[in-house]
């Protein structure tokens, strides 16, 4: 488990990021399509390619998360979520391959203070998520509300 952290650690660190996959309600075009390391054009969608917000549960808590590219979509992806009826937003930031999503989260914007693990297929975003030493794991299921307009 701790080289599979470090694995992401490193991989957000660096910039790598191939955040490409297809689903249902994606409504690919060309210009969906991304131009990854090495210049060579993605067979797949990315399933960012548009910002998304997804409510659903964590435990036992209502949530709300939104998610989408970063400025340089080969960084990675981003986002905040928050629980129902609290303003504080969490701060969100990861890599995507296929349908598998892996987020970690900071609260105060520096130190990580959890990790997403999961997978975005059709609608549904599900899995496990953790604190950093694993101590405490939680069930998430979210689902995609509104994909918005990329600008």
């Amino acid at each position: 488990m701790m080289l599979r952290k470090r694995v992401i650690a490193l991989a957000l660190l660096s910039g790598v990021c191939l955040a490409l996959a297809s689903g249902p309600g994606t409504a690919a075009s060309a210009a969906d399509h991304e131009t990854v390391a090495g210049g060579i054009a993605a067979t797949t969608v990315n399933l960012f390619v548009k910002p998304m917000t997804l409510s659903g549960t964590l435990g036992d808590a209502r949530i709300e998360m939104h998610l989408q590219l970063k400025a340089d979509p080969t960084e990675g992806i981003q986002g905040t979520y928050s629980f129902a009826g609290q303003t504080a937003k969490i701060l969100l930031a990861g890599e995507s391959e296929n349908t598998d999503v892996l987020l970690e989260e900071s609260i105060n914007g520096k130190d990580v203070s959890g990790e997403w693990a999961g997978k975005l297929v059709g609608d549904t975003f599900s899995g496990t998520w953790s604190t950093t030493d694993d101590a405490v794991t939680k069930p998430f299921v979210l689902k995609v509300r509104a994909i918005k307009s990329a600008k």
